[in-house]
């Protein structure tokens, strides 16, 4: 990791946000997930491009270890042209990251993304804490990724971008962390990996401090 990375401990770093100690088992991950191809169609776990959460209604993007724009060892750098506060700039690190297929940073990823369709769909975003907080079985952290990979094939125990930023310190944005099952914030400038999602969410539980 970066060595400038913002670490989270218990004992320092304002800028980090760390999640608390994994609830009792919650065995909904062993059974919420659908894997999807194109226009919904039900396939195989571990075989579509896509996966529905039938609990939150979300659908989240799969990667491949095919060469191109879902490719598992892509990372972004954080970026959105929209952000701006007078004349500090928000926006974050356009194309800073290692990638194909796209500009290597979060916002053209997803341009990029929405203008393929992937499963047929066209709005794609990147996901809040609290929706790769859904995703993330904390069950996992002494085999991470924390998640189910039996339906998140090549999922990475590392840190995912979310697509909010950190009010208190403009560089900054918030990631989520698949070793440790938490959140935490570090440089817009550094490069991670990235899951997209759509739908809006019901019943979405927050990220527990």
């Amino acid at each position: 990791m970066n060595k400038e990375a913002i670490v989270c401990t218990a004992a320092i770093s304002i800028l980090a946000g760390c999640g608390g100690a994994p609830d009792d088992e919650d065995t909904s991950h062993d059974t919420k997930y659908r894997a999807l191809a194109a226009a919904g169609v039900v396939v195989e776990k571990g075989t579509g491009n896509c996966v529905e959460d039938t609990v939150t209604g979300l659908i989240w993007e799969t990667k491949t270890d095919n060469a191109g724009l879902h490719h598992w060892q892509n990372r972004y750098s954080w970026f959105n042209p929209n952000e701006n506060n007078d004349e500090l700039d928000y926006r974050g690190l356009e194309d800073g990251g290692e990638c194909t297929d796209s500009a290597c940073d979060t916002w053209n990823f997803v341009r990029a993304v929405n203008e393929k369709g992937l499963c047929g769909f066209r709005d794609w975003r990147m996901p809040t804490r609290n929706e790769l907080y859904s995703i993330s079985d904390r069950r996992k952290v002494a085999t991470p990724p924390t998640a189910n990979v039996d339906y998140f094939p090549l999922m990475q125990a590392d840190e995912y971008w979310t697509g909010f930023d950190y009010a208190m310190q403009y560089e900054s944005a918030w990631a989520w962390n698949f070793v440790f099952g938490h959140d935490r914030v570090d440089w817009k400038r550094n490069p991670k990996f990235v899951r997209l999602v759509r739908g809006e969410a019901a019943g979405l539980e927050e990220v527990k401090e």
